[in-house]
């Protein structure tokens, strides 16, 4: 249930005119008038149909990315930063694949940039792009630790593992790039309570929600089931759909990074159960957050990078 605090907003601290605040029924009308949402970029189309073909290789797939000056910058960048500790200096998407990050893990990095490329969104606040990029960062490593602790039978796939944390909050720059106004006004609401959860805020706000606008987008691209799945439903540890397992561990490491102050779950709490149906202690969970915070200036400087700043 939305905590009563929230009826009480301080709205003379919000630099907007009352008069202008979308009512959720105002926000979902909106929504359903929205006739056609931003198409998939064709690089992440041509990266999807190079993961299906037998013969894909690191050639093949730099010469995909370097069609897109942006996607190159950015990838690069990545290889470069601290984050891997790669002492060279890396000047192709080719020698980022091969030096530094791997054939898998670029074909998804790239899926994931050239996706968000697009959606043009606000950099700052608890849901623009920067916030969404030191998420992304962080729970893409933190997810990788927490997965590779689960039994066997429970554990999910690199490149899977990977999407969901790169990916499960792309409702919040499809809302900036739909919504601007109301983009800014929400980033305001949450920033004057800031002890409440934002996604409850947000469902409060507008009745609509981004977990609800990125599956929308998802279906729109034909994106994967297991994405699908998650960027739906991973704000809700009680789902036990086909991919409840990585939809927990997406919960999760949202939550844990929520407490170093990161993304939209700075306020989620997380239960006793989500632990024990994960299989996961509490105390390696909070080992694997360390590791990451150790490394979390290296994280936000990345993220500036990536977002421009």
């Amino acid at each position: 249930m939305m905590d009563a605090t929230l009826i009480n907003w301080t709205l003379s601290n919000i630099a907007a005119p009352l008069e202008h605040f979308s009512h959720p029924s105002d926000m979902r009308s909106a929504v359903s008038k929205i006739k056609e949402l931003p198409p998939l970029p064709g690089i992440a189309d041509k990266v999807i149909k190079l993961a299906a073909d037998p013969l894909a290789d690191a050639t093949r797939l730099g010469a995909i990315i370097e069609l897109d000056p942006i996607l190159t910058t950015q990838v690069i960048r990545w290889a470069s930063s601290p984050l891997y500790g790669y002492r060279g200096k890396i000047t192709t998407v080719k020698e980022a694949i091969s030096r530094v990050l791997g054939f898998d893990f670029v074909m998804n990095l790239a899926l994931g940039l050239s996706a968000l490329q697009p959606l043009r969104a606000p950099k700052h606040g608890v849901i623009g792009t920067e916030m969404l990029w030191i998420q992304a960062l962080a729970g893409t490593r933190l997810i990788k630790l927490l997965n590779r602790h689960l039994t066997q039978e429970k554990q999910t796939r690199p490149d899977v593992l990977f999407l969901s944390a790169l990916m499960h909050n792309i409702g919040f720059p499809l809302l900036g790039h739909e919504f601007p106004e109301e983009f800014l006004y929400l980033n305001k609401i949450i920033s004057v309570n800031p002890t409440l959860n934002t996604y409850k805020v947000e469902q409060f706000a507008f009745g609509v929600d981004h977990t609800q606008l990125g599956a929308w987008l998802m279906t729109s691209w034909a994106m994967p089931k297991p994405i699908l799945d998650i960027v739906y439903h991973h704000h809700n540890p009680y789902y036990r759909g086909e991919h409840y397992v990585l939809n927990l561990l997406v919960y999760l490491t949202d939550s844990l990074l929520g407490t170093l102050g990161i993304g939209d779950a700075q306020n989620q709490q997380c239960e006793d159960e989500v632990f024990v149906e994960l299989g996961l202690d509490v105390k390696f969970c909070e080992s694997a957050l360390n590791d990451i915070n150790a490394v979390l200036p290296d994280i936000k400087a990345t993220a500036a990078s990536l977002v421009g700043r």
